[in-house]
């Protein structure tokens, strides 16, 4: 389709001040695109404002994508809005987010979300998962998914040990288990 023909093709793009209230990608395929598939990263003034409520991405298969996934930030340290809310589950990943463009380094990066659940996906020969909470109780699962490298999960706000469950994924490159 030549969607990597210029470097940093975004599939979808937000523009800042823009809000939609559900963005849901099923059944299809995207291969070969030079930048990201969900960008949604465009309110950084941190003031709680973010670009999307409900991001669902089910039964996809995802092969040479230079950028990420979903680049999704919701700024602030509040805790008066619910979102932004991130499901993704059934997917197939492979050659994610390693492009040299993708100033993230991560397949997924996830600032700020209240609610993540990541399961039953493979996710290899992939950038990272980065989640970086910015609130007291963010509400982070990523269970049962083959992945090609361990989740980056930190508090930028709370003191501690970060409170993501991180429960059966299993490493594609080593065969081990995280639990």
């Amino acid at each position: 389709m030549g969607l990597d023909i210029n470097h940093s093709f975004h599939v979808f793009e937000s523009g800042k001040g823009a809000f939609a209230n559900e963005i849901t990608l099923t059944n299809n395929d995207f291969v070969n695109i030079s930048g990201d598939i969900l960008r949604l990263d465009k309110e950084i003034e941190d003031l709680g404002v973010y670009n999307a409520e409900y991001v669902n991405v089910f039964n996809y298969r995802f092969n040479n994508v230079s950028g990420a996934l979903i680049k999704l930030y919701r700024g602030g340290s509040d805790e008066s809005t619910f979102g932004s809310h991130l499901l993704m589950t059934r997917n197939t990943t492979d050659n994610l987010g390693l492009g040299k463009r993708n100033s993230t380094n991560a397949s997924l990066f996830l600032h700020g979300v209240q609610v993540t659940r990541i399961d039953n996906n493979s996710i290899n020969s992939c950038a990272p998962i980065v989640v970086e909470h910015t609130v007291g109780e963010p509400i982070t699962e990523i269970i049962e998914n083959q992945l090609s490298t361990a989740p980056s999960v930190v508090e930028l706000r709370v003191e501690g040990e970060h409170t993501a469950i991180l429960k059966d994924n299993s490493f594609l490159s080593n065969k081990t288990s995280v639990k």
